[in-house]
């Protein structure tokens, strides 16, 4: 698939902070950040979603770096539509495997985590929203699509602390009107 839009910024070295990849951020038109990560947690500690204090933000830290080993664990059980070296049979018993095992297994330990973390019920990290709740709301309630959120849900069922953030998150009339208003993407 070509984008020129991306072929006219890697052309015109807009892009090498990220190593010729997107994204990057570029910020008051003069210093541009590269990698993912590195930019949502920029932004977390700019607009205030880093905890209160260095603890906090490690925490902080801490849960999204335990939803990505997620994400890692769910791209390397190989269903997704970017697998090429298995059956649709094969991918639908990976799938069925990961959403019914794996999955819930993982988001119990994360669960025992935010036992420890959190200041409120709905909260990953003291009793204000951070960083981590955006991320474990992508996680279970804004993957994949409506079939993998569905999933991811029902993984995380008997996880109290994780739905209760999904379900806060969710319910906020900034996100709700986000995710309505959004532009529609392939990713």
């Amino acid at each position: 698939m070509a984008a020129p839009a991306f072929l006219a910024a890697k052309e015109s070295n807009e892009l090498d902070m990220n190593l010729s990849r997107a994204p990057v951020l570029v910020v008051d038109d003069e210093v541009t950040i590269g990698q993912s990560r590195t930019i949502e947690r920029f932004l977390a500690r700019t607009l205030g979603l880093m905890g209160d204090s260095e603890v906090e933000a490690s925490l902080v830290d801490c849960i999204t770096e335990h939803c990505r080993d997620v994400k890692d664990a769910q791209m390397k059980k190989g269903f997704s539509f970017f697998t090429r070296d298995k059956t649709e049979e094969e991918k639908a018993t990976a799938r069925e495997e990961w959403f019914s095992e794996d999955m819930p297994t993982m988001l119990g330990k994360i669960e025992k985590v935010l036992q420890q973390t959190s200041g409120a019920t709905g909260y990953a990290v003291g009793k204000q929203t951070s960083y981590a709740d955006a991320v474990i709301f992508s996680l279970l309630g804004d993957g994949m699509g409506a079939d993998d959120n569905t999933s991811s849900l029902k993984a995380a069922e008997k996880c109290e602390q994780l739905t209760a953030i999904v379900n806060r998150i969710s319910t906020d009339e900034r996100v709700s009107k986000w995710l309505q208003n959004r532009p529609v993407t392939k990713f």
